[in-house]
């Protein structure tokens, strides 16, 4: 089995009602259950403040060009699939994909 990240992207929607967030966060839980079927690794929304990019050892910015990607990327799951094309398969049935873009990377092992 191999490791891929899901990377959500587009807007976190700050202006969207807490009913229309649960009910979100609802259908997120049914498709980790009964789709992912024990492949849901870990995933997360982004939090929209606290970024920091790190140029180099020295250069720590808290604000600058950073600030499109980390707006664009609103979270990310991890999945275990077969292959890209199962990952992609159960990327597709992902309740998110109705309001954000999914894009599917495997991971490639560390040892």
């Amino acid at each position: 089995m191999n490791q891929f990240l899901i990377i959500v992207r587009g807007s976190d929607h700050s202006t969207t009602s807490p009913e229309t967030m649960q009910k979100r966060l609802n259908l997120f839980g049914e498709w980790v259950q009964k789709v992912l079927d024990g492949r849901y690794v870990s995933g997360a929304p982004l939090e929209e403040s606290d970024a920091r990019l790190l140029k180099n050892k020295k250069e720590v910015l808290t604000d600058g060009p950073f600030m499109d990607s980390k707006e664009m990327i609103s979270g990310y799951i991890v999945i275990n699939a077969a292959d890209v094309n199962e990952a992609v398969a159960l990327a597709q049935q992902c309740p998110l994909i109705e309001e954000f873009q999914l894009e599917v990377r495997k991971l490639k092992p560390m040892m």
